[in-house]
């Protein structure tokens, strides 16, 4: 099944229930495209799998995390820096957009406390994994995207966070049949599923 936004609500309702308020332990990273976040809580012990791979990325609960590598990269030690022992107090999804934010409430060098955002975004070629903090400055990303890659969207370090632009179509939660009905209607050149897919906010073709 393809990890569409209605998809990844249904993911993220499961993550509220199980690792909510739960406490970061360990981080480590895999792969450059892998990260597995140990957190532990109210339900136990809970790995946090999460992959930007471009054939399947995707985020949920695992019990036989990757291998890691003997020396952990860059990114994995910022990441253990940072959120190591930090809180998770939410998962947010803005409508049914491939992203999920998760809220950490930490304490940072000088033992302030802080809120850091860790946000996945599934977007095929175009996944990330990005820390921001709650001023929306990014601390870092798995994957760095300067102006060469993009004219649009740069993601480094220091930079502000822009979310990707949401997707100018109906949630299908907010709308009733009768709206969705007639919004699909407004397709008549398109076979239904094309109709579909133009009409609804994280629809997939295997939806």
């Amino acid at each position: 099944m393809a990890l569409d936004g209605i998809f990844l609500s249904k993911i993220k309702d499961e993550l509220l229930r199980e690792i909510s308020f739960g406490r970061v332990e360990k981080v480590h990273q895999p792969s450059r495209e892998e990260l597995v976040i140990h957190l532990r809580g109210k339900s136990g012990a809970k790995k946090l799998f999460l992959s930007i791979r471009g054939n399947s990325p995707r985020i949920h609960l695992t019990e036989h995390a990757p291998e890691n590598p003997a020396v952990p990269p860059m990114f994995c030690m910022l990441m253990r820096k940072k959120l190591l022992n930090a809180q998770l107090v939410d998962i947010r999804q803005s409508g049914l957009d491939r992203i999920l934010y998760l809220d950490f409430n930490a304490t940072n060098e000088i033992g302030d406390k802080i809120k850091l955002i860790l946000s996945i975004e599934i977007m095929a070629k175009y996944s990330n994994i990005i820390l921001f903090d709650g001023d929306g400055k990014i601390v870092d990303a798995i994957k760095r995207v300067d102006l060469s890659q993009s004219a649009v969207r740069q993601i480094l370090p220091g930079f502000k966070y822009i979310a990707p632009p949401p997707q100018s179509k109906l949630n299908i939660t907010d709308h009733t049949t009768e709206n969705i009905i007639a919004q699909i209607k407004t397709f008549p050149s398109k076979p239904l599923s094309s109709a579909v897919l133009s009409t609804l906010q994280g629809a997939s073709p295997l939806t």
